[in-house]
């Protein structure tokens, strides 16, 4: 018998196909694949031409599970974890998706959003490419409807671009106009340059390194190297090898490529997006090689499973590139960086030091320090009502290493850090699960502190000190300034922190 604790599988249910991971430790960190199989199921098609997916295809995928769950107990694993990604979560009727196959199966799918399906990938690339790739490089991981695009930066990834655009998507929305003109191509060119020409006029010149992952990658080297391909996690494409086989594919229907190439159909009407989209990208670089990711997200979340305390590890160094991105953010949109930086001190001192009664965690940690340094970029756009922009800008921002519900998150510390508080009858705070509505408030009451002790944007001191006693929050200052305003605003947003605490808050001060 296995060690349980050595052992566990993913189920992936894709846009394509239904996919089984079982792996174990190994040496040096490593993971050894005991099982990788994969079923072909057209998932994606119901998605993205009805809006939901026919009942028919989700009855089929149950029983693909259930073989795949039969082949889990030969190996005696225990450790399971079943996922979804763009399909299911596209598609309008997912609830009742879920809880058929819950019903029919046993099993919990897992649908993570599509910016944690980035997330996993850019960590396990931090933890498997050398520190050379990382001081210049372009990443891309392109899923089957969208894709992202990030950069490493000396080791960093300070900024990344989520983009609606994906292999099959792409297939599915110019498939019917391939009949009719040679030069298809070319719409697909034009179409993705109105998405990346942005990325272009943010990216610096001579970017080293040129990174990709993403399900089509592995068939497209498979053909461009043909046998020099090698089924290693990490290998290199000659850049002018894949210009080469470009050239040629670019003007194949999805038929020629099934008859030319000898591939499966489903894999072959998005082989030309695909190729497109690292086409475009690529030129955007100096690279001189293609650098081949094999991993998936699946892969990422079995060496999560297999190495819960390596995976924090560097969700601890992925952190430093979220901060560096929302940084990045906050000073494109001309905001006040001192003022920013001054109210995410103090919002982390006093995070730190009312712990005993916040009950929150790292992670909701990180989501402050983030919010304190986007809560005015709205002011480029609307001083009046600032909060409402930064909300609307943050929601619709690229941050490094942040999910789709953690974004919403910072957004509405964002929308309530001014004298609006969270009100049931905003429908962005009314649409919330109680927990996140508590969450939410807790790190708002405490950004509204950490603002007011700055209401002047002017820096009066540089330190504070916080004590928590006896049911009381006292936060001292030294200083010769005058501080009347901070003193108004600090009364005024600390009847929230009351209200969310149960204890008050108070603004003493010492004459230097």
């Amino acid at each position: 018998m296995k060690n349980q604790s050595r052992i566990a599988a993913v189920i992936d249910i894709g846009s394509n196909e239904l996919r089984l991971n079982i792996a174990e430790t190994a040496e040096n960190d490593q993971i050894r694949y005991l099982e990788s199989l994969s079923y072909p199921l057209s998932l994606g098609r119901d998605t993205f031409h009805a809006g939901r997916m026919s009942f028919d295809k989700v009855d089929k995928a149950c029983e693909i599970i259930k073989n795949f769950l039969r082949l889990t107990k030969d190996y005696d694993v225990t450790n399971i974890r079943t996922i979804a990604s763009t399909a299911m979560r596209e598609a309008a009727n997912v609830d009742y998706i879920i809880d058929q196959i819950k019903i029919k199966t046993g099993v919990d799918v897992n649908v993570i959003d599509d910016l944690d399906e980035k997330r996993y990938i850019y960590k396990l690339l931090t933890h498997c490419i050398d520190e050379e790739l990382q001081q210049s490089a372009l990443v891309v991981y392109i899923g089957t409807g969208n894709m992202g695009v990030s950069l490493f930066v000396d080791g960093k990834m300070p900024r990344t671009w989520n983009i609606r655009v994906g292999s099959l998507r792409m297939g599915e929305l110019f498939g019917q106009l391939q009949e009719y003109t040679r030069d298809f191509y070319k719409l697909m060119e034009e179409y993705l340059s109105g998405y990346t020409y942005k990325i272009h006029e943010e990216l610096f010149e001579g970017i080293n390194h040129f990174i990709v992952s993403g399900r089509e990658i592995d068939t497209i080297a498979r053909l461009v190297l043909d046998n020099n391909y090698k089924s290693t996690p990490l290998f290199d494409i000659p850049r002018q090898d894949f210009e080469s086989f470009y050239e040629v594919i670019k003007r194949k229907t999805p038929d020629r490529i099934i008859s030319d190439y000898k591939i499966d159909a489903d894999k072959a009407d998005s082989i030309l997006p695909a190729s497109c989209i690292y086409h475009n990208l690529l030129g955007y670089t100096s690279a001189e090689n293609i650098t081949v990711s094999r991993m998936l997200p699946s892969d990422a979340i079995l060496f999560e499973m297999l190495y819960p305390k390596q995976f924090n590890a560097i969700d601890k160094r992925f952190t430093k590139g979220t901060i560096l991105s929302a940084r990045a953010l906050a000073e494109r949109h001309d905001a006040n960086i001192p003022h920013c930086e001054i109210v995410q001190n103090f919002a982390l001192m006093i995070f730190d030091k009312v712990k005993k009664i916040h009950g929150l965690g790292s992670r909701d940690k990180l989501l402050l320090l983030v919010a304190a340094l986007l809560h005015d970029i709205g002011e480029v756009i609307n001083n009046r009502d600032h909060h409402k922009m930064s909300y609307s800008m943050v929601r619709g921002s690229d941050l490094v290493g942040i999910s789709q519900a953690e974004q919403e998150i910072i957004a509405l510390i964002c929308r309530y850090h001014s004298a609006t508080t969270p009100d049931l009858s905003d429908p962005c705070y009314a649409v919330l699960d109680s927990g996140t509505k508590v969450r939410v408030s807790k790190l708002v009451a405490m950004l509204r502190l950490a603002d007011a002790l700055d209401r002047s944007h002017t820096q009066k001191y540089q330190k504070i000190d916080v004590l928590l006693a006896n049911d009381e929050l006292i936060i001292t200052i030294n200083t010769l300034a005058n501080i009347s305003l901070e003193q108004w605003s600090f009364t005024e947003k600390s009847r929230f922190f009351e209200e969310v605490f149960g204890i008050k808050a108070y603004l003493r001060v010492k004459k230097l």
